[in-house]
């Protein structure tokens, strides 16, 4: 059991030493000086929990609503900080799902019984 946990903290290492990890965190850290598109991506986040919620109580989404999430979102995807740190965030993600599938495909066997 001992080396199954010292296996995966040498793969948590490696997974932070990796290319994709590091270019995320340099996309955050960029992100994080740009004080304005922190804020526009505060209000999206807001706005989208509040469009959620009312979805999930089957209530009526009024149009000022999706206009403020859609103008929200427009504002970040025309930012070039987001647009790395989503790039970034993809990138590191793809990784994970890899790292994942490679983890699962070798413990099929196992899950069966």
């Amino acid at each position: 059991m001992k080396e199954i946990i010292e296996l995966a903290g040498s793969l948590g290492k490696a997974i932070a030493a990796s290319p994709a990890a590091a270019n995320l965190r340099a996309a955050r850290a960029e992100l994080e000086k740009h004080a304005g598109v922190l804020e526009t991506l505060k209000q999206y986040q807001q706005q989208a929990d509040r469009v959620a919620k009312l979805e999930d109580e089957n209530k009526p989404i009024e149009v000022a609503d999706k206009h403020a999430l859609q103008d929200l979102h427009d504002k970040l995807v025309s930012s070039d900080i987001f647009k790395k740190f989503t790039a970034s965030q993809m990138e590191y993600i793809d990784l994970m799902r890899k790292v994942s599938d490679a983890m699962r495909s070798q413990l099929s066997e196992t899950e069966k019984a």
